[in-house]
C-alpha cells in the first residue's frame, strides 16, 4: 500500500513588538516586517498585524482614513470595541468582519501583495484601556484572555501574527503577551532606552509567573544607531550581558528614512518607501525568520 503524506498545517507564529521606552522606531519596524515578510516578491508569508497600541499610527500608516472610518470604526470594528463587547467579536469571529484584507499598505509590487491583513485600532483605546471590567460572564472569560480566544481560530490562516504594543503595561497588552508566543524588543542604544529594556524584561519575568505562561525575548532590535561613541559603547554593553535577548545582527539605523505624506492611492515600491534603509528591511525580515521560525 501506499501511503501520501498530508501537508503540515502551519500554526501562525504570534510575536510582539514592544518596549517600555516610546521613540525607539517599533511602529515602524512592525510595518516594515509585515511589508518585506508579506509581499509576493519578498517572501509571500500570510502575515496579520495588531494594532494595540491607541495612537493607532499602525492603522494610519496601513490603511486609508476613509475606510477606516466607513468599514471599522463606525461599525464598531475597531480594537477598542472588542474590549467592550467581545461577545460581538467572538459570535462573529468566523467571518472576520473585524480584519482589514484589502488594500493594505502602500506598497505595490507587480501589483501582487495579498498576504497582509490588519486588526485595527482606535484612539479610544485611550479610554478603555484602564477601565475594563474584572471578568466578561457572559463569554467566561478575563479582559487579558481576550487577544488570545479571537487568535484561536485565526491561528491555522497566517504564518505570523505581529503585535505593535503600547509603550507600557496594562491589560490590554497583557492580552497581547499571553496571545504571544516571543517578543521582540526595538532598543536605541541609549540608558532610557536599556532601562526600558530592563524593566520591559522584570515585568515579562513576572507576567510568566503569574499566568504561568512562556513568553520569550527572542531578541533585542537596535534601533535608531547613529555609531557615536556614546551609542557604540552602550551597545556592546548589550552584546556582552548574558541576560539581555541576544541584539539582531541587523541594526536600523538613525538616518534611516520612509517616506513621508504619503497616499494609501499612491502606491511605491520598497526602495521608493524605504529609501536608504530598504537593504536593512531586507535582511531583517530575513534574520526574522531565522530567529522566530518557519
Amino acid at each position: 500500500m501506499k501511503y501520501v503524506s498530508l501537508p503540515e498545517i502551519m500554526t501562525a507564529k504570534v510575536i510582539s513588538i514592544c518596549n517600555l521606552k516610546g521613540g525607539v522606531g517599533k511602529t515602524t519596524i512592525v510595518m516594515a516586517l509585515a511589508e518585506y515578510l508579506a509581499g509576493d516578491t519578498m517572501y509571500g508569508k500570510r502575515v496579520l498585524v495588531i494594532d494595540l497600541d491607541p495612537q493607532s499610527n499602525l492603522t494610519s500608516a496601513l490603511m486609508s482614513e476613509e475606510v477606516w472610518e466607513k468599514e471599522f470604526n463606525n461599525k464598531g470594528l475597531t480594537l477598542p470595541f472588542l474590549f467592550k463587547n467581545p461577545e460581538y467579536f467572538l459570535e462573529d469571529a468566523k467571518k472576520e468582519k473585524f480584519i482589514a484584507k484589502n488594500n493594505i499598505s502602500n506598497v505595490r509590487n507587480r501589483n501582487s501583495f495579498s498576504h497582509l491583513h490588519l486588526i485595527p485600532s482606535s484612539p479610544r483605546l485611550f479610554d478603555i484601556q484602564d477601565d475594563l471590567p474584572p471578568g466578561y460572564y457572559s463569554c467566561n472569560l478575563k479582559p487579558v484572555e481576550l487577544i488570545r480566544a479571537i487568535l484561536k481560530p485565526l491561528l491555522n490562516n497566517y504564518d505570523y501574527i505581529l503585535i505593535d504594543c503600547a509603550p507600557n503595561i496594562n491589560t490590554v497588552v497583557r492580552s497581547a503577551f499571553l496571545a504571544s508566543n516571543a517578543c521582540i524588543i526595538p532598543c536605541v542604544p541609549n540608558r532610557m532606552s536599556i532601562h526600558g529594556l530592563d524593566l520591559l524584561l522584570e515585568h515579562i519575568d513576572k507576567f510568566n509567573r503569574d499566568y504561568v505562561h512562556n513568553l520569550k525575548a527572542v531578541g533585542t532590535l537596535i534601533s535608531r544607531y547613529n555609531r557615536t561613541i556614546a551609542q557604540t559603547e552602550q551597545l556592546n554593553s548589550l552584546l556582552v550581558n548574558p541576560f539581555y535577548p541576544p541584539v539582531f545582527e541587523t541594526k536600523i539605523l538613525e538616518r534611516a528614512k520612509i517616506a513621508e505624506g504619503l497616499e494609501l492611492g499612491n502606491y511605491l515600491t520598497y526602495r521608493q518607501k524605504y529609501d536608504d534603509s530598504h537593504e536593512s528591511m531586507m535582511k531583517l525580515a530575513q534574520e526574522f525568520i531565522h530567529k522566530v521560525g518557519r
